[in-house]
């Protein structure tokens, strides 16, 4: 990338093609979309599930001399969703036993596994644990109310950064706050310091002397709504209401924040199209993973964010450059730290494995969601505002 611009109108090949660019991760999220609705209409969910999240029978058996190929192809037929993987010693490598998962119950599943290892299981060669489908179904649906207020509450902190408008300000923190009451409902940690945010933000909105009476009205009845809505109208289906209000509101008096927060949302999308691409079947540690994932996708924007919006000395691209060369320094040794950690446990921890692959799949993502999306958003954004 060319760090200078040629004199007398000439331009380099970035000026020219940042936003032909555009449409590369453009095109990958929109692949990405229609992929995930084709999985949605398929399978009734956006992901695979394992039985931590759907419920069911997990069986450890510790038989070095088990032949797993065996087994399995002795239960699919009677078992079709059964998973089986090995447990492997972390020195030797040796097997050690292995994992059975199913959704059937272990009254159901034991008697065929016993019959085909030729043996009985009992607690000195094994153990059991089994799930309900109730209790593992709400545990996932209160694990994607998490993400969701996760991503909500990182996007209100995006805006605060690089936004100017104390009244959008004031208006954004309580919009965030009501939906994170929403999506985390009788929690009542969760509900003290949403209201102590949603009556900080009124205050904050009011205490400006450049007010006008329209903008009182506005941020007292905001107030009002959220107090009604909490008190009457906790309802899921508000969410997506208050979440198009707030893109809106980011769209309208923050280019570079809507930026940074659509490169961590295609981060997610993508990384979640990939993970059902290759099969992975999600568990609770996954999950984790892709709260993990919201983090680190925002590190970099705002890295580039900032160098160009409050560093001053040389031209946009010299300080594109300077981002990209720091950003690319922290999201490479990230992807390397955890591409050799993935290829140490591969075969020793199911969890870890889960955990260190949709992490390097987001991570590989973000670097185009972010050179490619942020960078040229963020450039055409200052073009047009003349701040270069």
């Amino acid at each position: 990338m060319e760090t200078t611009q040629a004199h007398h109108g000439n331009k380099n090949w970035y000026d020219k093609s940042y936003k032909w660019i555009l449409i590369i991760p453009a095109l990958m999220l929109l692949i990405s979309f229609i992929y995930l609705i084709g999985f949605y209409h398929a399978n009734g969910d956006l992901i695979y599930k394992d039985v931590s999240l759907t419920g069911g029978t997990t069986i450890t058996v510790f038989d070095a001399n088990a032949n797993i190929e065996t087994l399995k192809s002795g239960l699919i037929s009677e078992f079709p969703d059964i998973a089986i993987r090995g447990i492997s010693n972390i020195r030797t490598g040796g097997q050690e036993g292995f994992i059975l998962e199913t959704k059937e119950t272990p009254e159901q599943i034991k008697p065929s596994i016993e019959k085909i290892l030729g043996y009985k299981l009992t607690t000195d060669n094994s153990s059991t644990e089994f799930t309900g489908a109730a209790l593992s179904t709400g545990f996932y649906q209160q694990l994607i109310s998490a993400i969701i207020a996760a991503f909500l509450l990182m996007a209100w902190v995006v805006f605060l950064i690089f936004s100017h408008d104390k009244k959008i300000k004031s208006i954004s923190t309580m919009l965030t706050y009501l939906g994170v009451m929403i999506v985390l409902p009788g929690i009542s940690s969760v509900n003290g310091i949403a209201w102590f945010a949603i009556v900080a933000g009124l205050i904050y909105g009011l205490w400006n002397k450049n007010n006008k009476r329209n903008d009182y009205i506005i941020l007292l009845g905001i107030f009002l709504v959220s107090v009604l809505i909490f008190t009457l109208f906790l309802k899921m289906f508000l969410v997506p209401i208050i979440g198009i209000i707030l893109v809106l509101l980011y769209v309208y008096y923050s280019i570079p924040s809507f930026a940074v927060i659509l490169s961590a949302f295609a981060d997610i999308v993508m990384t979640v199209a990939v993970v059902d691409m290759i099969g992975i079947n999600l568990s609770i540690a996954g999950v984790i993973a892709f709260l993990m994932l919201i983090g680190y996708s925002v590190d970099t924007d705002i890295l580039l964010t900032s160098r160009l919006l409050k560093d001053k000395e040389g031209h946009v691209n010299k300080r594109i450059y300077g981002a990209f060369k720091t950003g690319m320094t922290m999201t490479v040794a990230a992807i390397a730290s955890v591409g050799v950690s993935l290829v140490i446990i591969y075969g020793f921890s199911e969890v870890l494995k889960q955990i260190f692959t949709i992490i390097l799949i987001g991570l590989v993502f973000d670097i185009v969601n972010t050179w490619f999306t942020n960078a040229s958003m963020l450039k055409w954004y200052m073009e047009v505002k003349k701040l270069d």
